[in-house]
């Protein structure tokens, strides 16, 4: 007795005394741009020039629809990518904190110690990637946003600056490309150590460039196309060596597909092509709505003088390849998230049978029983990140046995299936589980308590969906887990006539670990590498509860509180399939660390040896997962 008093003031101190603590989330709360003309939201529509005469066409552009960036009247990858998240990728001046600016180099460069540093190649007033960095920091006071999605995307007009150069120059500055590479690196360290903590890196699309018809590279383009590749990667090995941890984007095995199978996105073999650039007589910066109309913007790739900017449509592609790398760790998170919310089910389940076996007993002290339910499982995410719904169904089936002394015995198997659809069109994973546990149980006078231990298993059939413009990749992928768990309950009962109730204190335990997995996909170009990952959870519980002895039925409800105990601040591993690169890592999908659950029911005695049992549950006041749904159950006594 003395053990099961002290077990529930031990699990009543826990979940009284336990603090309670904010949800975390994964989402971002500001969008931040450093870089060239490939990521310039309308820098120039807000900062000067430096040149008069360009700076009033600039604003007589958008006086016509322009939009101040190297898209014409379309949107830039920036503000698209952005906006996903319900956040502004504004060019700084503009409302926003996007400082790329058209035109910009890595860093100041010079061809000779004679000459003048330039910043850029379009103004006199460009600002380096390097720089635009280092302001950024200068404004925040050297305390960068945590919660701020940063990009860096530069490269394009260093490579420009050397193409421009003799065979001479470049033979005598070998390392030219790489100790911009180690600049960069060195600057995205600072802006990291400055508490930066997600930051997206794309290479540069030079593929989709320099490819021809078929979106074969011609021979006179290979060694201008091998030097982008060798400094892209360049770029990501220096950032890896200065400890930058970042999302690599593969923007130049995207836009290979895209060229190679213009069709699928609304295009043909011949308006992919950067030498068929839509309005090809005029930088992009300038371009109005008077010029191009909204239908050509979807119907050619590449436009401008150059052929190096994409228009609405190939800013859609890559504002959506990059959503998919950021969103997909947290939908697979979600696959152990899942099973936590249905090892919570499962242990209620199990509770309940222990419940209805000690209301009847058999002359042999042996019960046999079953039970099977559904539920509605909503698992609820931060803006930009999908939501899951899908709905559970479980069955389980479990014998026991009454020792002479009382002490309850039992084992049961559970099996359960379901199917949880990501919003907005992002595919589904299928999750079927296994488990096997023991439990036992006992009572002295009014103070009761059990225990169940568990192994599960777990088989997850994963079809993730990513949207590149009109076209869809599918991605697909098979893994496998299993858990651990351990739950104790334990309360005392108070007898008022036909009424018995009490409270009720418990700890539910689980560990669950998904084993790693590659996924394949029609295009090859959005499937990821994802590692295992575990998922720990330790929930105390503080309830009431209340049965009404009315013949042969006996209706009950319980409410209880839930506390989680443990850190939920896990992260999930992911890769890139079609290049080498790092891998990186995103927060899981935010666990919530407080909620309340609700149980009513009836149990119903059919005869003397056979009882019924039906219950309704939900949850309440949690913000990231609601759940309701019912259960009906069998005892039958021996």
């Amino acid at each position: 007795m003395k053990f099961f008093v002290l077990l529930v003031v031990t699990l009543l101190g826990a979940s009284v005394l336990s603090i309670p603590e904010t949800t975390r989330a994964a989402g971002f709360n500001q969008y931040v741009g450093f870089g060239d003309s490939t990521l310039d939201s309308g820098y120039f529509r807000y900062n000067t020039t430096g040149i008069v005469v360009f700076d009033k066409a600039v604003a007589a552009a958008v006086a016509q629809g322009a939009s101040g960036g190297f898209v014409g009247p379309g949107l830039m990858n920036s503000t698209i990518l952005a906006g996903k998240f319900g956040l502004s990728g504004a060019a700084v001046g503009g409302g926003g904190t996007n400082f790329a600016n058209g035109g910009a180099f890595s860093a100041p460069l010079r061809a000779s110690p004679n000459a003048p540093y330039l910043s850029g190649v379009e103004a006199p007033t460009n600002v380096s990637t390097n720089q635009q960095i280092q302001n950024y920091l200068a404004s925040v006071g050297g305390a960068a946003n945590p919660h701020a999605l940063y990009m860096i995307k530069t490269g394009d007009n260093d490579l420009q600056f050397v193409r421009a150069q003799s065979a001479s120059w470049i033979a005598a500055n070998p390392n030219f490309l790489s100790g911009l590479a180690v600049g960069e690196a060195l600057n995205a360290a600072a802006l990291q150590a400055a508490g930066a903590r997600t930051i997206m890196v794309p290479n540069s699309y030079n593929d989709a460039v320099f490819a021809g018809l078929g979106g074969t590279i011609a021979p006179q383009n290979a060694e201008v196309y091998a030097r982008s590749l060798n400094y892209g990667a360049n770029r990501w090995a220096a950032l890896q060596a200065a400890g930058v941890r970042f999302i690599p984007a593969d923007i130049d095995s995207l836009m290979r597909f895209v060229v190679q199978h213009p069709v699928l996105f609304g295009f043909t073999p011949s308006s992919v092509l950067s030498g068929n650039a839509l309005y090809a007589s005029l930088t992009p910066l300038l371009i109005s709505g008077a010029d191009v109309t909204p239908g050509q913007m979807q119907t050619s790739l590449f436009m401008g003088s150059n052929g190096v900017h994409f228009t609405t449509a190939g800013q859609q592609i890559e504002a959506d390849y990059e959503q998919s790398l950021l969103i997909a760790p947290v939908q697979i998170s979600l696959l152990a998230e899942n099973a936590v919310q249905g090892g919570l089910a499962r242990t209620a389940t199990l509770q309940g049978q222990i419940d209805l076996s000690g209301q009847q007993r058999g002359p042999n002290g042996l019960n046999v029983w079953a039970s099977a339910g559904a539920n509605a499982l909503n698992i609820r995410n931060t803006p930009g990140f999908p939501d899951t719904n899908g709905t559970p169904f479980v069955g389980s089936v479990g014998a026991d046995y009454q020792t002479p002394c009382g002490l309850i015995l039992g084992a049961a198997f559970t099996a359960g299936t379901q199917t949880q659809d990501f919003a907005s069109g992002g595919g589904h994973f299928d999750q079927k589980d296994q488990s096997f546990s023991v439990y036992s149980a006992y009572r002295l006078g009014p103070v009761w308590g059990n225990a169940i231990g568990t192994y599960g298993l777990y088989q997850d059939k994963i079809a993730r969906q990513v949207a590149l413009g009109l076209f869809t990749d599918q991605n697909s992928a098979n893994t496998d887990g299993r858990s651990l768990g351990l739950a104790l309950r334990a309360g005392g009962d108070i007898h008022l006539g036909p009424v018995t109730t009490g409270p009720v204190a418990g700890l539910v335990i689980q560990q669950v670990r998904i084993n790693g997995f590659t996924e394949t996909s029609t295009s090859s170009v959005t499937a990821l590498t994802f590692g295992g990952q575990t998922r720990d959870s330790t929930v105390s519980q503080l309830g009431w509860r209340v049965l009404v002895d009315v013949g042969d039925w006996q209706p009950f409800a319980e409410a209880k509180w839930n506390h989680e105990l443990i850190d939920q601040n896990r992260m999930v591993k992911a890769a890139l399939t079609t290049t080498a690169a790092t891998h990186y890592s995103l927060a899981a999908a935010p666990v919530a660390y407080d909620w309340g659950t609700v149980l009513a029911g009836t149990s119903y005695r059919l005869s003397e040896r056979v009882m019924l049992r039906g219950t309704a549950s939900a949850m309440f006041d949690n913000p990231q997962v609601v759940t309701y749904g019912g259960e009906l159950g069998v005892s039958v006594s021996f």
